[in-house]
């Protein structure tokens, strides 16, 4: 019985950690509120589409290039703002974000 209420405490903890607390500090803005100077804004859509839509002040790198860009050049310390077609991308580049600054991420869905 105490293991069957340890494995469920366990698997419990986990879930909120894993995915409720990552939803918490990603949050959706206006692109009209993105446009504003107090965001470093990443664009984390690949090359085609970053150039076929660009997004106006967004710096380019592609969600596969995010890791090597944050260990080797990224420093802002203003609040991010990501760029992404959907918030599964939104999620991984929160992520990656979040283990360098302990911030909140901001993301807007290009159209």
């Amino acid at each position: 019985m105490e293991l069957l209420f340890a494995i469920t405490a366990s698997l419990g903890i986990l879930a909120v950690t894993r995915f409720a607390i990552p939803r918490w500090k990603l949050k959706k803005i206006d692109q009209q509120i993105a446009l504003d100077e107090r965001f470093c804004v990443i664009d984390i859509r690949d090359y085609i589409s970053a150039h076929n839509s660009p997004f106006p002040g967004a710096e380019n790198i592609p969600l596969s290039y995010l890791p090597r860009a944050l260990k080797e050049q990224f420093d802002c310390q203003k609040e991010v703002l990501v760029v992404s077609d959907d918030i599964r991308g939104a999620r991984i580049a929160a992520n990656l974000f979040r283990k360098k600054r302990k911030k909140n991420i901001y993301y807007v869905t290009a159209a």
